[in-house]
C-alpha cells in the first residue's frame, strides 16, 4: 500500500504548483507564506491551484477547502495531508 503524502510533501507541491502558475521567484515562497495576502491569488486561480493539487494528488479538493482557515501554504497543505490520512483510514 502506498503510504499517503506528508504535510511537508504536499506543501513542496503547493510551492511547484505556485511557482508554475504565478513565475514568483522560489525564494519567496514558503510554508509561511499567505496565499491571499502575499500572493494576491484570485478566486480563478485558486480553483486552477485545486484542479493541479486533484491532478497530482489523485484526490477531490474543489469545493471541499474551508478558505476561511487556510490562510499560509502550511495551512493548506497540512488540510490535504489531513485529508489524504482520512481517506487512507477508511480505506
Amino acid at each position: 500500500m502506498i503510504s499517503p503524502p506528508t504535510a511537508a510533501s504536499v506543501e513542496a507541491t503547493i510551492i511547484r504548483l505556485l511557482i508554475e502558475m504565478t513565475r514568483i521567484d522560489a525564494a519567496r515562497l514558503t510554508g509561511d507564506t499567505r496565499i491571499f495576502m502575499e500572493l494576491g491569488l484570485n478566486s480563478a486561480m485558486i480553483l486552477e491551484l485545486l484542479m493541479r493539487l486533484e491532478e497530482d494528488l489523485g484526490r477531490p479538493m474543489v469545493g471541499q477547502v474551508d478558505w476561511l482557515h487556510m490562510e499560509t501554504v502550511a495551512d493548506l497543505a497540512g488540510f490535504v495531508a489531513g485529508r489524504q490520512d482520512d481517506g487512507a483510514s477508511r480505506s
